[in-house]
């Protein structure tokens, strides 16, 4: 678009024309600032390989310790296992008493009584 007048607008020297951008001249860091920042960025790659590498190292062991945790508690799972069979045999024995105890005071009640 133009100025009011109809006529376009011409950047002076040293300015910028509408929409451009002026770039500034890269400068290169010092050197004791990119050696800072070196031993920065190494310092942060140490740091997350060391963590890794514990990482690692933790669920090794973790799963060592959950293996023979489980080692450990299978015969106790089994014993328990039995024992829960048994019981639970048990209860289907007694099931059967008690539901033929109710059948034969179901067959009493029904009877006659004689008179005495």
């Amino acid at each position: 678009m133009g100025t009011p007048g109809g006529r376009a607008r011409v950047a002076r020297p040293g300015q910028v024309a509408f929409g451009a951008t002026r770039h500034q001249p890269e400068v290169p860091l010092p050197l004791w600032l990119t050696i800072l920042l070196g031993v920065f960025w190494l310092a942060v790659l140490v740091t997350v390989a060391f963590t890794l590498w514990r990482l690692v190292a933790n669920l090794k062991a973790l799963l060592a310790s959950v293996q023979a945790l489980g080692e450990q508690l299978t015969p106790v799972l089994e014993e328990l296992a039995s024992a829960s069979q048994e019981t639970a045999e048990h209860a289907a024995r007694l099931s059967e008493r008690g539901a033929k105890a109710a059948e034969r005071d179901h067959q009493a009640a029904a009877r006659p009584r004689r008179p005495g």
